[in-house]
C-alpha cells in the first residue's frame, strides 16, 4: 500500500519554480554586495517616513531599450497569445511550467522587476500584470488593485497581506500562512488546499482581465 503524501511533500506540490524536494518557506535574503544606490536612496527614506519625490526621478532611471526587447521577444516565446497568457497563472502546475519555460529562456526577471517598478512610479505590481502591459499593451494594474478585488476571499485573505508589499512576485501560499490561519490549516490537514488554491489563482488572476 503507497504511503500517504507527508506535509513537506504536500507543500511542496503549491511551490513555484522550484525541483520536487524543496520547500519554499521565504528563505532569510543573501548577502548582497553591489546594490542600487536608487534602492539604497529608496529604503532610507521609507525608513525615515519621508517623500520619495526627491528620491525618484524617471529621467536618472534609463533603461536599455535593446535589452527590454531582448526580455520581451525572450517572453513572446513564452506566452504566444493573451488567451495562452492568461491560462498560465490559472493554476499552481501551470504557473510551475511557466516559471521553468521563462529560466530555459534565460529571462532576466530582477532585470524586469527594475524596469517595472520605475514605470510603475514605485508601486508594487504582480509580475502578472506587467507582462500583460509588456507584451499586450493591456493597463498596468496595481497589487494594490488587484488585492482588492479578492478581500472577500476569507480562506486565502491572509495570503494577501505579504502579496500587496512584495513588488513582482506572484500571489503565494507559505508556510507561515498556513500556520497562521486556522482555515488554511484545515485545508492543508484535508489535503484539499491546492485544489481550493487552484480555483482561487483562476479567480484572483481572471478577476481583472
Amino acid at each position: 500500500m503507497k504511503d500517504k503524501m507527508n506535509d513537506n511533500e504536500y507543500f511542496n506540490i503549491m511551490t513555484y519554480g522550484k525541483p520536487i524536494g524543496t520547500i519554499n518557506v521565504i528563505p532569510h535574503p543573501e548577502d548582497i554586495i553591489d546594490v542600487d544606490p536608487f534602492v539604497i536612496a529608496s529604503m532610507k527614506a521609507r525608513l525615515k517616513d519621508e517623500s520619495l519625490e526627491n528620491v525618484y526621478d524617471l529621467t536618472d532611471r534609463s533603461f536599455d531599450e535593446i535589452a527590454l526587447m531582448r526580455e520581451k521577444n525572450k517572453l513572446k516565446k513564452v506566452f504566444r497569445t493573451l488567451t495562452q497568457f492568461q491560462d498560465a497563472f490559472s493554476s499552481i502546475k501551470s504557473m510551475r511550467l511557466v516559471q521553468e519555460e521563462m529560466k530555459f529562456e534565460e529571462v532576466n526577471r530582477e532585470f524586469l522587476s527594475q524596469y517595472s517598478f520605475s514605470i510603475s512610479r514605485e508601486k508594487n505590481i504582480d509580475e502578472f500584470d506587467f507582462y500583460r502591459s509588456f507584451l499586450f499593451s493591456e493597463n498596468l494594474v496595481l497589487k494594490s488593485e488587484r488585492a482588492s478585488k479578492a478581500t472577500s476571499q476569507d480562506n486565502f485573505a491572509i495570503l494577501l497581506e505579504d502579496y500587496r508589499i512584495i513588488h513582482f512576485e506572484p500571489l503565494k501560499i507559505s508556510k507561515e500562512a498556513i500556520q497562521l490561519s486556522s482555515n488554511l490549516l484545515a485545508l492543508f490537514k484535508e489535503r484539499k488546499l491546492a485544489s481550493e488554491f487552484d480555483e482561487f489563482l483562476s479567480f484572483f488572476y481572471g478577476s481583472m482581465a
